[in-house]
């Protein structure tokens, strides 16, 4: 289905996700789907300028192009600058994974003959070929319901595919970092979650930490944002600084990829780090609330659902989050049940 020839496949993609880390690495595979089927297609990829590091790594896009609505796309006028560059691509379809008002008026405008996304939006209208499902169900994985929109455009049950980053390559920076450390092994401790999801306690955070010390020779490293430095630097104070180490601000986007790909294991909560873990095929154990919207159902790591940890709850209600009706679900787990998960399950299967 090209511009020129309506009866004949598509040739040129566009897919959009312009939100958070963890939700653009969910996305990703779609990308391999749509190469699979479509091995000669011209395939971009519209995303914020601070996941690009990411998806510039990942197998099977032809170009990245970046949505910078504080910037050049700002109001108006930068979504008709929008609009023109993408007209100029001559898109034969185009996929809105993260729907927008002005992303679906761009692609209207832009005149781009598939225009597909969501049914459940007003603007809906801008958009020509509509899916009806409402992910606030969480029916399915995020990573499905993605998969989803390509639904049309790949053959019927077809599966989702594992995410196809590209063949890591130590970077110069690599040698000097595990210089630093004191053990061959290490392990990410991610006690930040961007306030976007319910999270362990501090002090269930400093348990994970004793226990990994106890029961391994590996070092800790605690990651964060820079809005998350003093809650590493409090919960690493407790701790010999050979052991623990605080990791925050020193790395890029895509150098942090690398720490998280090499790593011996994974901790957090439901986290972009999380899905990136995951990707990259590193072991993980996450904790989740177990209920609407933060289910491990739709959230949690697609090939590691057996490796996430959940509150068992007397009454399950769609969480509220900011007023949580438990007075806070991941604090209902007992320090047993995270001794248990960590030492005689997720340990004990990896060393």
């Amino acid at each position: 289905m090209s511009q020129n020839s309506p009866s004949s496949p598509p040739e040129r993609f566009l897919l959009i996700r312009t939100d958070r880390i963890g939700d653009t690495i969910l996305t990703l595979p779609a990308v391999t789907a749509l190469r699979k089927k479509y091995p000669a297609a011209f395939i971009v990829f519209l995303a914020q300028p601070y996941t690009a590091p990411l998806i510039e790594q990942y197998e099977g896009i032809d170009l990245l192009l970046t949505y910078e609505p504080e910037g050049r796309h700002k109001g108006w006028s930068g979504i008709m600058r929008l609009s023109h560059e993408l007209q100029e691509l001559k898109f034969d379809a185009a996929l809105l994974f993260y729907p927008r008002t002005e992303l679906a008026f761009a692609l209207f405008k832009a005149k781009i003959p598939l225009r597909i996304g969501t049914a459940y939006r007003w603007y809906s209208f801008l958009l020509n070929r509509r899916i009806f499902e409402h992910r606030k169900e969480c029916l399915k994985h995020e990573a499905e319901y993605n998969l989803s929109l390509l639904s049309s455009l790949l053959p019927a049950d077809n599966p989702l595919p594992q995410a196809d980053f590209k063949k890591w390559i130590p970077e110069p920076w690599w040698n000097n970092f595990r210089a630093e450390l004191n053990s061959a092994e290490y392990v990410i401790v991610h006690p930040g979650s961007g306030a976007s999801a319910p999270n362990l306690s501090k002090e269930q955070y400093r348990l994970i930490i004793r226990l990994l010390l106890e029961k391994t020779a590996w070092t800790v490293l605690l990651t964060g944002t820079s809005a998350e430095e003093n809650l590493v630097h409090e919960l690493a104070a407790d701790f010999p600084q050979e052991r623990v180490k605080e990791i925050v601000g020193r790395f890029s986007l895509a150098e942090f990829f690398s720490v998280i790909r090499n790593s011996s294991l994974l901790i957090t909560s439901s986290t972009g780090p999380l899905h990136l873990a995951n990707a990259a095929g590193t072991p993980l154990l996450g904790f989740f609330c177990p209920v609407k919207p933060h289910t491990p159902k739709r959230w949690g790591p697609y090939d590691q659902q057996k490796w996430v940890v959940t509150p068992k709850l007397d009454s399950p209600e769609i969480c509220e989050f900011k007023n949580c009706p438990h007075g806070g679900c991941l604090q209902q787990l007992s320090d047993s049940e995270i001794t248990t998960a960590l030492c005689e399950n997720r340990l004990k299967d990896l060393i």
